[in-house]
């Protein structure tokens, strides 16, 4: 548990190698706590029952392909459009990409409810900036609640860079918390198009709340690191698969 409680994720393979135990034992243990109500089993390991890892937490985890992916994304960006980018940790890292500087792009309309997305890029671009307003979600550094879905609701928005907790080919798309959930389900009502941004640690792993199924967007960039069932995964859900490595 208290491995656990740090990440608010674990892996079976990682405890079992940790521990020096069966993989056996570890998921008996694991189903054992899941009837006490103290976590959720997932594929591959578990969950805290609606537990976000900290903020600061997650931008260490998996951080050079979230590097990697975040800077990829910005290719995508065009002159004229309006995006929106995620509350996330791998968006953290597209928006010091785009602060780095886009010679290839002129203007642009940037919108976000996350916090430290607004402080990368406030000051450091010349493009127009919005920071959608609301309650303040300590764990996420981001804005929740009513008075955010209502600016979002107002929105039209070009492209949508999602990010998420975790993704496969049963639960889909989702992430740790309810609130968040909430809110990209609304960013992607007012959204042309949705592409995620997750890298491939994510694959395998259900979050506490879904967002949309896998075959709800058509574009995931990813590290090459994605397992041979996720590549799977995404062709059948005709979703096209760019890797960070390739742009």
């Amino acid at each position: 548990m208290s491995e656990l409680s740090a990440r608010g994720e674990c892996r079976t393979r990682q405890l079992a190698q940790q521990f020096q135990l069966s993989e056996m034992t570890v998921r008996r243990d694991l189903a054992e706590l899941e009837t006490r109500g103290l976590l959720r089993r997932v594929h591959g390991g578990a969950v805290m029952l609606n537990r976000d890892v900290e903020y600061a937490r997650r931008l260490e985890l998996a951080s050079a392909q979230k590097q990697q992916v975040g800077r990829a994304a910005t290719r995508l960006l065009k002159s004229g459009q309006t995006v929106y980018l995620d509350a996330g940790t791998t968006a953290c890292e597209m928006a010091r990409a785009i602060g780095q500087g886009l010679p290839q792009v002129t203007h642009l309309n940037i919108v976000t409810h996350g916090i430290s997305i607004a402080t990368e890029l406030a000051g450091r671009t010349p493009y127009h900036l919005q920071l959608i307003g609301g309650e303040v979600y300590q764990n996420a550094l981001s804005t929740v609640g009513p008075v955010a879905l209502a600016q979002i609701a107002d929105l039209k928005i070009d492209l949508f860079f999602m990010g998420a907790g975790g993704v496969d080919a049963t639960q889909g798309w989702s992430n740790s918390n309810h609130v968040e959930a909430v809110i990209k389900r609304a960013v992607i009502a007012r959204s042309k198009s949705v592409c995620a941004i997750c890298d491939s640690a994510k694959w395998g792993q259900q979050s506490f709340a879904p967002i949309l199924p896998l075959a709800g967007l058509r574009r995931w960039i990813v590290d090459r690191g994605l397992a041979r069932e996720g590549v799977e995964a995404a062709r059948v859900a005709a979703i096209t698969l760019t890797y960070a490595e390739d742009l």
